[in-house]
């Protein structure tokens, strides 16, 4: 036993030597050998190893025994315990989630907050029969490549060397030492999806092959290097294709379709959206024919002009504001102050989109969004045209049009954010001062 813990340390590189590492313990039979067996490694790895325990509150008075046990079976090895207790039943019920969502979200949550503090690793007791499980519940509900891969043997800071052991191997090493362990009573029952794999589904295959989980890891092992593979294509895809705030369609549809689908994949990983293939096969077509799509609230897909996008939209209210010189007007995420500078002979940097001529500060100015029928008199092109013309032409994204600010006086633009100033607005060489226009994040 010992040594297939070390073995998975070491091939999937674990551990550091000097690390700290906290166990997520239950209790059960696999988090009390994880334990045992960190505890002795840890002289060889120069390991702290301490404790953790969420106290889920679904089992009534059982819960609260189980988190006795582990407050006495770390007391009994001068071992660290953090405990933390959550009413998951009450939780749920006004998040609108499952109990195993919510239990879940508690528990990585707990996880990230003691990894956070003590620049920790997080030891996890997931086996191979709960990746032999997982495989098949993904499996089930159509998961995708990465789903098939099984449960990552390290991600991020999470860690889990037992991920090669058997649940049976691990209920013999407790035997072997000793070692007392309780059992969720929860975990004999069908009430939950994974119970009625672990006790319908898998001791079947098992009269196909007796070795299944070992099978599965190994399956597991060559989908997650295929996985790994497209990711990096899908990558590389989003890089070449890239232009400005979106992607050339072009560059996409030339892709192989594989590797198109994990690039939409990464665009919307990056979103912290939970996609399902239907989000993909319909992102596919816009990619294809051009179009919007509605991905969740605020989020869309959008295929405009050649460039591909995920855009993230906001309920913008209309806003405006007088200017007065002395006062900085917040707006949303910004802040935008005035400031008077003198202007002593030529400078270049006049002519940039944050100067404006003093002259057009009048009470009748405002900051605000852009309106319908709004125009702009540019000043090196000395022609007039309509805000929604000038950004088509600058292919301006239009969930960050309603957000620009302009100085306007009626519908007569002066100045936009970060594109233009008219020929009126612009500071010209005999003029003695001007406005400098500073925004900064709030």
């Amino acid at each position: 036993m010992n040594n297939l813990i070390e073995l998975a340390i070491n091939q999937y590189n674990m551990v550091d030597y000097g690390d700290t590492v906290i166990v997520a313990l239950s209790g059960g039979a696999d988090s009390v050998c994880l334990l045992h067996n960190l505890v002795l490694l840890k002289d060889k790895y120069n390991l702290k190893v301490m404790a953790c325990h969420l106290n889920h509150h679904l089992r009534g008075e059982e819960s609260n025994s189980d988190m006795e046990f582990c407050k006495e079976l770390c007391r009994q090895n001068n071992i660290e315990l953090f405990v933390k207790e959550v009413d998951i039943d009450k939780l749920s019920n006004e998040l609108k989630i499952s109990h195993e969502e919510c239990g879940r979200n508690c528990r990585y949550e707990f996880f990230n907050s003691l990894a956070e503090k003590y620049n920790a690793k997080i030891a996890t007791a997931h086996n191979s029969d709960d990746n032999l499980e997982t495989t098949i519940y993904n499996m089930t509900r159509g998961a995708l490549l990465k789903g098939l891969s099984g449960i990552p043997k390290v991600r991020d800071y999470i860690i889990r060397p037992l991920i090669n052991t058997s649940r049976e191997k691990i209920e013999e090493y407790c035997k072997g030492y000793g070692l007392k362990y309780v059992t969720d009573s929860t975990n004999l029952t069908d009430e939950y999806t994974r119970n009625k794999i672990r006790h319908n589904v898998i001791p079947v295959l098992k009269e196909i092959n007796p070795s299944v989980e070992n099978t599965v890891l190994q399956m597991n092992s060559t989908l997650s290097e295929i996985a790994e593979y497209i990711e990096k294509s899908g990558q590389l895809l989003l890089k070449i294709a890239q232009s400005g705030e979106g992607y050339l369609t072009n560059k996409l549809r030339d892709a192989n379709i594989v590797v198109l689908k994990e690039a939409i994949a990464i665009l919307f990983r990056q979103n912290n959206f939970s996609y399902s293939r239907k989000h993909i096969e319909e992102t596919l077509t816009i990619i294809e024919n051009g179009g919007k799509i509605n991905l969740k609230k605020n989020l869309s897909a959008i295929n405009k002009q050649g460039l591909f996008r995920i855009a993230k939209t906001n309920d913008t209210e209309f806003y405006s504001a007088k200017i007065n010189i002395e006062k900085p007007i917040v707006y949303n995420d910004k802040v935008i102050s005035f400031e008077n500078v003198k202007i002593n002979g030529k400078f270049d940097k006049f002519a940039s989109k944050n100067y404006i001529s003093s002259d057009i500060i009048t009470p009748s100015l405002r900051l605000r969004n852009r309106l319908a029928g709004d125009t702009i008199y540019l000043a090196k092109r000395k022609v007039t045209k309509s805000l929604k013309k000038l950004m088509n032409e600058l292919k301006i994204p239009e969930e960050k049009r309603d957000n620009l600010l302009v100085l306007a006086d009626g519908n007569q633009v002066h100045w936009i954010e970060g594109i233009a100033v008219s020929e009126k607005a612009v500071v010209k060489n005999n003029m003695k001062e001007c406005v400098k226009i500073i925004i900064t994040q709030n």
